[in-house]
C-alpha cells in the first residue's frame, strides 16, 4: 500500500497517534491533520495541536491544522444550545461526527489525493456480502460505536479505524514502545467545548441565556406542586434540585419550555415503552415498513437492551421496548445494533 496516501485525524491525544502508527505499518503514507474547533476547548486545543505535530514530527509525516471554528459553532454550539432552548438533552459529540468530522476530512483528504481516512475511533470495519459494516470496538469500556452511527454508508469503506482491535492498555504500551510523547496522556472527557463541564454557565456565558425564568413544577396529571428556577436547568432523570415536600423522591418526568413547566413524578413514572426517532441514519440495508428485533443503546454509557425496531418513512423510526426503559431522553441518540454490527440509529423526540 506503498503508494496509498490516507489522512489520519489526530486529536493531540493517545488513540490517534497510535492509529497513526498502525496505518504506517500497513503502508500508507499518511498526511496528519487536526481541526481547530473553539478556543478553549477539552480536544483539539493549542496544547493538543503542539503535541499532534510532535508526533507527526517523529513519525516523520506532514502536518496540517484546519480551521473549522465556524462552522463547528454553526452546526455543533448552535444546536447544543437550541436543543436546550427546545427542552430537550443534546448530544454534542455524535453531532459533530455528523456534520464535520467525516464528510469534511474526507472532502479535504480528496484535495491531497489520500484515498482514505483514519482516526482513533475504539470501533472496527468488516467486509460482508452487503458491503462494509461498522461493529462495535473490541474493548466494551472504550467502546465509541455509538458516536458513530450518523457516518453515512457510503463513506464505510474509505474509512480506517487502527486501534479498534485494542484495549486501552495495549494502545498506551505501544505508544511508550514507539516512544510517542502522548503515551500517558491522559483522555479528554465530557463536552469539549464546556471546559469545565458546567453546561448551565456555557449556557450563559456563550448563548446568553437567562437560567433564572421561573415556572411551575407540576405532576403528571398537571396538579401544581411548586416552582422551579427555570427548565435549562433540568434533565428527564434528574432528582437533585426538585426540593422537598414529599415522602418520595421525585424525578423530572419531562420538559415542557412553552408553558415553562417542569413536570416531575416518582421513579415509576420514569420507565417507556416505546420512542419515536427522527434524522435516521442506517448503515444497513433495513426494510421501510418492517420491524426488526435490535438492542438499542439509549445513552452512550447505557447497556443495549432488547427493542423491536420499526423504520417509518422521512428517516423516523420507532422504537417498542419489550421491558420499560428508564429514562428515555428527548435529544439522546438511539443507536441500534444486531450482535455487534451497529445498524445505524436516530435522535429520540417523544417517548411514550
Amino acid at each position: 500500500m506503498a503508494d496509498q496516501k490516507a489522512l489520519i485525524a489526530l486529536s493531540g491525544g493517545v488513540d490517534s497517534a497510535v492509529a497513526a502508527i498502525l496505518m504506517q505499518e500497513q503502508g500508507y503514507a499518511l498526511t496528519g491533520v487536526t481541526m481547530r474547533l473553539w478556543p478553549k476547548s477539552r480536544c483539539c486545543d493549542e496544547k493538543d495541536i503542539e503535541d499532534a505535530a510532535e508526533v507527526c514530527a517523529l513519525l516523520d509525516i506532514p502536518y496540517t491544522v484546519l480551521d473549522y471554528r465556524e462552522a463547528f459553532r454553526r452546526q455543533v454550539v448552535d444546536v447544543f444550545v437550541a436543543e436546550y432552548q427546545a427542552g430537550r438533552t443534546p448530544n454534542p459529540c455524535a453531532r459533530c461526527n455528523q456534520f464535520l468530522k467525516f464528510d469534511a476530512l474526507l472532502a479535504e483528504g480528496e484535495k491531497l489525493g489520500a484515498s482514505a481516512l483514519a482516526t482513533g475511533h475504539y470501533a472496527r470495519l468488516a467486509e460482508t456480502p452487503s458491503g462494509t459494516a461498522l461493529l462495535r470496538g473490541r474493548d466494551d469500556a472504550k467502546d465509541q460505536s455509538y458516536f458513530l452511527f450518523v457516518i453515512g454508508a457510503a463513506l464505510l469503506p474509505r474509512l480506517h479505524f487502527p486501534v479498534g482491535n485494542l484495549n486501552k492498555d495495549e494502545v498506551r504500551a505501544m505508544a511508550r514502545k514507539h516512544g510517542l510523547p502522548v503515551a500517558a496522556k491522559q483522555d479528554s472527557q465530557d463536552i469539549c467545548f464546556v471546559p469545565d463541564g458546567d453546561y448551565r454557565r456555557f449556557l450563559e456565558d456563550y448563548a446568553g441565556l437567562d437560567m433564572r425564568q421561573e415556572g411551575e413544577m407540576v405532576d403528571s396529571s398537571g396538579r401544581v406542586l411548586g416552582h422551579h428556577p427555570g427548565t435549562l436547568n433540568f434533565t428527564v432523570g434528574q432528582r437533585k434540585g426538585l426540593g422537598g415536600g414529599s415522602d418520595q423522591p421525585r424525578y423530572v418526568l419531562a420538559l415542557d419550555p412553552t408553558r415553562n413547566r417542569v413536570i416531575v413524578g416518582g421513579e415509576d413514572e420514569l420507565y417507556r415503552r416505546a420512542a419515536s426517532l427522527a434524522e435516521c441514519n442506517w448503515l444497513a440495508d433495513l426494510s421501510l415498513g418492517e420491524s426488526h428485533a435490535v438492542t438499542v443503546k439509549l445513552r452512550y454509557r447505557s447497556r443495549a437492551e432488547p427493542a423491536m425496531l420499526h423504520l417509518l418513512p422521512d428517516a423516523r423510526a420507532e422504537l417498542r421496548f419489550p421491558e420499560p426503559q428508564r429514562a428515555v431522553t428527548p435529544g439522546q441518540a438511539a443507536v441500534c445494533y444486531q450482535g455487534e454490527r451497529l445498524l445505524g440509529g436516530g435522535w429520540i423526540q417523544h417517548t411514550g
